[in-house]
This record gives C-alpha cells, structure tokens and sequence, in this order.
C-alpha cells in the first residue's frame, strides 16, 4: 500500500529536486540567479552563500548537486572556494560553474586549474544558465 497523502508527496518533490548553491556576495546578483533558476522551480531547489567561507560550510552541509560560484568574494576568492571543494573527499564529486564578470582567457585558465568544471561570465543570459544546469544535471 502507497502512501499518497500531500505531505508525503511534497516530501517527495523536494527529495527529487537538484541542490544548486548559489555563492555571490552581492545580493542582488544572488536574487537574479535565484529567480533565473525559479523558472524551473520543480526542477531545482537552491541554497545561498555570500561568501567563500559560508560557501564551503554550505557545501559540506548541504551537499549541492552544483555550485554557481562567483570569484570575487570578500573573504577568500571563489577560485580558493573551488580548490577547497574538489580538494576534500566529501565535496570533490559536487559539480562548480565559475560565474563572474570576470572574463579574461587566463582567468578561465586559472578556474581550470581550480578544478572548476565550467565558466559563465556576466552578464549572463538566464536562458543560457538553465541550459547550462540542465546539461549539467540531466
């Protein structure tokens, strides 16, 4: 016998959604990125830090299925966040997207060599960051 009360089924919905962590020190760019996300809200479901130091403890809590992570951050660097995430065995395996205004070819290299598994630079276009997560998190 299946249980298909609404609480049970509600459970169920946020259980099967994908975790995105949301790491910018701004405000309003977190607000963006989260009602960018919101369009496919049955899809994703996300968690905020505002900077490098809250971003690694919400990672290792939450355990996100991705990170969108921008790299001026007011305590470490986000490429320090990077390096922090895919250094230690209980966050290695979590997905980090660079999102940053910065844009210069040996900034992407630097997130590469961070471990960072794709860059976004901003402006960014919302249809563009949900395809992004949708090829990341089928």
């Amino acid at each position: 016998m299946t249980d298909s009360s609404p609480s049970s089924s509600a459970a169920d919905d946020a259980e099967s959604r994908r975790l995105i962590l949301i790491v910018d020190d701004e405000p309003s760019v977190r607000a963006m990125v989260h009602a960018s996300i919101r369009v496919r809200g049955s899809r994703y479901s996300v968690v905020e830090a505002g900077n490098a130091t809250e971003a690694v403890a919400q990672a290792r809590q939450h355990q996100p299925d991705l990170v969108l992570l921008d790299v001026a951050l007011p305590d470490h660097d986000g490429f320090w966040v990077c390096e922090t995430l895919k250094s230690a065995p209980e966050t290695a395996h979590i997905t980090v997207i660079m999102l940053t205004a910065m844009g210069l070819p040996s900034d992407r290299e630097k997130a590469e060599e961070a471990g960072a598994d794709g860059y976004i630079v901003k402006p960014f276009s919302p249809r563009a960051l949900l395809e992004e997560l949708d090829r990341r998190l089928p």
